[in-house]
């Protein structure tokens, strides 16, 4: 029975070690791929870059609105990883902030991406970045499911 066990808990770990190490490196998409993916599934693109002119490793801001215009992904290239890795923080940190004794967070660093989710207070929140790109979004819980979507078939 012993042996059954630890023959078991080790094909467990060896699963997981290649799962990890699989997913170590993603790939960043551009703001042009960026607005040809969600435009493909019904969203509206505008360019919001000079909402940001004030911050010069902000190179390019797409932002993707749902039909009924009740929510926006937002998508940020910037100058180089390390801004993305400081931009990414910061913004956890402010979700980090919102947090009440029910909320449900996800938070991974792996390789050249990270993603944090948080559910909280009837919203949805997610920071995710991969290399120089990062998407933010902070809807309510009812459209989770909907922007969980985008970010899976985006990559992110």
């Amino acid at each position: 029975m012993k042996k059954i066990k630890s023959l078991i808990m080790l094909f467990t770990c060896l699963i997981m070690l290649f799962t990890i190490t699989g997913c170590g490196n993603k790939k960043a998409i551009n703001s042009e791929e960026f607005i040809s993916k969600v435009e493909s599934m019904g969203y509206t693109t505008m360019d919001a870059t000079d909402q940001m002119s004030q911050y010069d490793y902000i190179e390019k801001v797409t932002l993707a609105i749902n039909e009924d215009e009740t929510y926006q992904i937002e998508f940020y290239e910037l100058s180089d990883s390390d801004y993305a890795i400081s931009f990414f923080n910061n913004n956890k940190q402010i979700f980090e902030e919102t947090k009440d004794t029910t909320s449900a967070y996800t938070s991974v660093n792996i390789g050249n991406h990270a993603k944090y989710t948080l559910s909280t207070d009837g919203k949805y929140k997610v920071v995710s970045r991969i290399d120089n790109t990062v998407i933010y979004l902070n809807v309510n819980n009812e459209y989770a499911s909907d922007v969980k979507e985008v970010l899976e078939s985006l990559g992110y």
